[in-house]
């Protein structure tokens, strides 16, 4: 009888966890977690469910400007307002910029190679600006099938010494972060590539226009606003990449056609450039960069200031009959060099010459920068740099501006 009240007993015991059990809620389902993914380099995942890959980033810039021209003032070197002069006390010499980017890359493996789509924005803010508006930009936005680029991203055009100071990019050519149509990279042999690309030259980083065209003139004639945009303008590239350093040569080609009919409907405007980037025998990180350009009407290949200058691609003569093609070239070249732990400095300098037609004003203009970068940690870098700038144009005196730059960086 004991025995049959014990068993009983037990079984009335394993039967409470039972009558519980059927209370609380079902048992949850499997966790994905996030793998990284180390394909494509530091930083991706693989997305929960599937076999493509994400990287986001972000920046953060902190600044302190001064920027100064002298009183012989034949043009404006910059943004108007944040540029002042000894006898215009409307400008903002001294001013505070904030600027934000985040960047999404996506990357998936396919038969057809890597598919990327990957875009990227700002938005920056001006102690200096007249209205107190922060500014939105949409600086890259583009998919890349294997080699090929459809979107808005940086043309193969780009010299392989870009600029080792921040501001102006003085020897750099004008023609990044472009609407490309259609841009295709391939491998040759023993570190050679080739590129080809059709973009549309009317568009460029914030929106702003890669056609340089009327400005104002100290001659009788003025040139002309190009008319609305019917060929792409089409570029290409040779590529070397070694050990010791890198090297290209680029060319281009743009339809000219003026707004207002002429004679000569439109021009062929092309452009030349070559560029090397040196890793020196000495020194810790030392590197020397060069670069030049000549071209007939397409003037932001020369330097990306072109766009705040008196230059235009081409010109037309009073009666309208006849069009010229501005023509320029340009120098350059940079030095850097790792001067203590963690501190680098870098040196740039050029020249830019631009002669018009039909007495629109000749400019020519050389630049010197230098800067101080220390990197106190992977991601935060804070740097000082000083900018000097010579300007001389057709019947004015010429024109000195100084530039100064406290930089925080930090990337995330």
């Amino acid at each position: 009888m004991k025995l049959k009240s014990i068993a009983l007993g037990m079984a009335g015991l394993c039967a409470i966890p039972t009558a519980y059990a059927a209370d609380l809620p079902p048992a949850p389902e499997p966790v994905d977690y996030v793998r990284v993914c180390d394909a494509f380099g530091s930083g991706f995942f693989f997305i929960p469910g599937t076999e493509s890959c994400l990287r986001i980033r972000g920046r953060l810039r902190t600044e302190i400007r001064y920027r100064h021209q002298d009183s012989n003032d034949p043009i404006v070197l910059g943004s108007g307002s944040q540029i002042s002069s000894a006898g215009n006390r409307a400008g903002n010499p001294l001013f505070m910029r904030a600027r934000g980017y985040w960047g999404f890359d996506h990357r998936t493996s396919t038969d057809l190679g890597v598919v990327r789509a990957f875009f990227r924005g700002d938005i920056d803010f001006d102690t200096g600006d007249s209205d107190g508006t922060p500014s939105l930009d949409m600086d890259h936005a583009f998919i890349q099938i294997g080699s090929l680029t459809l979107g808005f991203t940086d043309l193969i055009l780009q010299p392989v010494f870009h600029t080792y100071t921040l501001d102006h990019g003085f020897n750099s050519v004008g023609l990044d972060n472009a609407t490309v149509l259609i841009q295709y990279k391939f491998a040759l042999v023993n570190g050679f590539s080739l590129g080809a690309v059709l973009f549309d030259p009317t568009t460029a980083e914030g929106g702003t226009t890669m056609r340089t065209t009327g400005r104002a003139t100290a001659g009788l004639f003025a040139p002309v606003a190009y008319g609305g945009l019917r060929i792409p303008s089409v570029g290409a590239a040779i590529t070397y990449d070694g050990d010791i350093g890198s090297a290209k040569l680029t060319g281009a080609l743009q339809d000219v056609r003026p707004a207002a009919a002429v004679s000569s409907d439109h021009e062929l405007a092309w452009a030349i450039g070559a560029s090397a980037e040196i890793v020196l025998p000495f020194g810790t990180k030392t590197k020397l960069g060069v670069n030049a350009a000549y071209t007939q009407g397409i003037i932001q290949f020369l330097h990306e200031d072109t766009t705040n200058l008196p230059t235009a691609d081409f010109a037309v003569n009073a009666t309208r009959t006849q069009t010229e093609l501005s023509k320029g070239w340009s120098v350059g070249a940079g030095f850097s060099t790792e001067v203590f732990a963690r501190t680098t400095f870098n040196l740039t300098g050029g020249y830019t010459d631009i002669n018009q037609s039909f007495g629109v004003i000749d400019v020519s203009w050389y630049d010197v920068a230098g800067n101080l970068q220390y990197r106190l940690t992977d991601a935060l870098v804070l740097t000082a740099e000083a900018h000097y700038r010579n300007l001389s144009a057709t019947g004015v005196s010429d024109s000195d501006a100084i530039s100064t730059i406290l930089r925080a960086q930090l990337d995330f």
